[in-house]
């Protein structure tokens, strides 16, 4: 019996490790198992990531703003100021423009207009300059530019005085890249919508037209060259002129004693002489004697005198018509106001640029950009900020800048 129990108990103890290696082994065997199973899921949570990016369309934003700043470190702004400098003083050079030129009205009216259209535009903050005067001092060093200082001589490059034809800088930029037919089109083309030009005109009236019988087409202006004038009843002083001389023509009133005279008949005199009631009582007295004869030089003055004025804003060259009126043209308004602070400031206002055939909207970019200020525009229905004219056009940076780029 005691052997039994003994072979019993060796029986059990031989068991009992090959128990423990199985449950052993069946843990490893689970655990690669489920690393095996995470291993899978990973990869294809990896798989379905990388299908669901091919499929999604491309970010157009995050593209054009990973592309931007390449563009904008692929542009040499340097460049692009040495190669318009250049072509500005070769334009004024072919022009014969004169000197002293002041640097503010070289740079806005020269050197901007000298960059290409079709390329970048001009950004002097990106060039190693950062402003107009260093570059022009190191132009001057270099022997291409003379510079003048201003009057209380603070300012070194006031003025651009004069430009050295023998610069070898110069004469090798213009035997590579100028191009004197391209550049002199380019000069005209520049300064073609940027010349506006104010002309006199002349309205017949009624009283004078009746009582001198004159010609209906010629006072309407039904010749006139201009569409815009044809019948409207606007003359020029030529064609004004013409209608008095075709009068004394007409009635043969040269006066055959006197040279260079004209005889004054009725109608004549009462188109020239005559006053109202109105204007007699205000001039207290009488006009009781006409003159017979005048010489044709006063009778010139003095028939333009009694013509009802207007007036035409022509944009030249080409002479096209942009507004008629009667009586003077309407003048703009600029108006500086002083912003108080720490700072010397001025707040600029220019109204009244309709018309003149300027867009307020586009003023104001062209003076943001070329005196490097804040100029927003507003367009209003004639308030006390936005005035009459309807458009208000604010430089408020740069003080009374505004009014050197409209007469400029």
């Amino acid at each position: 019996r005691r052997d039994r129990e003994r072979e019993s108990s060796d029986e059990e103890d031989e068991d009992k490790p090959d128990g423990e290696e199985a449950d052993a082994a069946g843990e490893s065997q689970a655990e690669e198992t489920t690393v095996g199973a995470t291993d899978g899921m990973e990869q294809l949570a990896m798989v379905d990531d990388a299908a669901k990016e091919a499929d999604a369309p491309p970010d157009d934003g995050e593209a054009e703003a990973e592309e931007a700043p390449d563009e904008a470190e692929a542009v040499d702004h340097d460049a692009i100021l040495l190669a318009a400098f250049y072509t500005s003083l070769l334009r004024m050079l072919q022009s014969k423009a004169q000197f002293p030129v002041p640097v503010s009205t070289y740079y806005a009216k020269h050197l901007l207009s000298s960059v290409p259209s079709s390329g970048p535009r001009l950004d002097l903050k990106r060039t190693r300059h950062k402003k107009i005067g260093p570059f022009l001092a190191e132009m001057e060093r270099d022997g291409v530019v003379m510079l003048g200082p201003s009057k209380d001589g603070k300012d070194k490059c006031a003025f651009l005085v004069g430009v050295n034809r023998k610069s070898r800088e110069l004469i090798q930029f213009k035997r590579e890249h100028w191009n004197k037919e391209d550049g002199a089109s380019a000069q005209q083309d520049s300064g073609k919508a940027t010349k506006m030009g104010v002309v006199d005109l002349f309205i017949v009236p009624s009283r004078i037209v009746e009582g001198m019988k004159l010609d209906r087409d010629a006072v309407s202006a039904a010749g006139a060259k201009a569409e815009e004038r044809r019948g409207s009843g606007y003359l020029t002083k030529a064609e004004c002129r013409s209608l008095a001389e075709g009068y004394v023509e007409r009635e043969s009133l040269v006066d055959p004693k006197g040279k260079g005279r004209v005889l004054v008949d009725g109608p004549l005199c009462d188109a020239l002489f005559k006053v109202g009631k109105k204007r007699q009582q205000q001039q207290q007295q009488q006009v009781e004697k006409y003159p017979t004869s005048i010489k044709r030089k006063d009778l010139v003055e003095k028939w333009l005198d009694k013509m009802d004025k207007g007036h035409a804003i022509v944009q030249m060259p080409g002479s096209k018509i942009i507004h008629m009126g009667r009586g003077e043209p309407k003048a703009v308004d600029i108006e500086v106001e002083f912003r108080q602070g720490n700072k010397r400031k001025f707040l600029t206002r220019v109204r009244g640029m309709e018309e003149y055939g300027i867009d307020g909207t586009v003023l104001a970019r062209d003076v943001s950009h070329r005196f490097a200020c804040r100029a927003p525009s507003r367009t209003g229905s004639g308030g006390a900020e936005e005035g009459a004219g309807g458009n208000a056009s604010r430089p408020p940076e740069q003080g009374d800048r505004g009014s050197a780029l409209l007469i400029g």
